[in-house]
């Protein structure tokens, strides 16, 4: 894995503390959970093999969660 995809992933586990969401660390990937009534949830694999996954994974975060609500919070 590349250093920068390690910053990225670390940058997007962050900003989803950083909006209230729960993160646990399991053995191969962080379990991210919403703080909506929605209890929305998302895997976020801590070696992902596709070059584009980050970019994959904020738009599955965008258009499945409510990731995008709480932005301005």
């Amino acid at each position: 894995m590349s250093p920068n995809l390690r910053k990225e992933l670390e940058a997007i586990r962050k900003e989803a503390e950083r909006k209230g969401w729960r993160v646990f660390r399991h053995k191969k990937y962080w379990k991210l959970y919403c703080p909506c009534p929605k209890q929305c949830k998302k895997n976020m694999a801590l070696t992902p093999s596709d070059p584009n996954y980050v970019t994959n994974l904020l738009g599955q975060l965008t258009r499945g969660t409510c990731w995008k609500e709480r932005e301005g919070q």
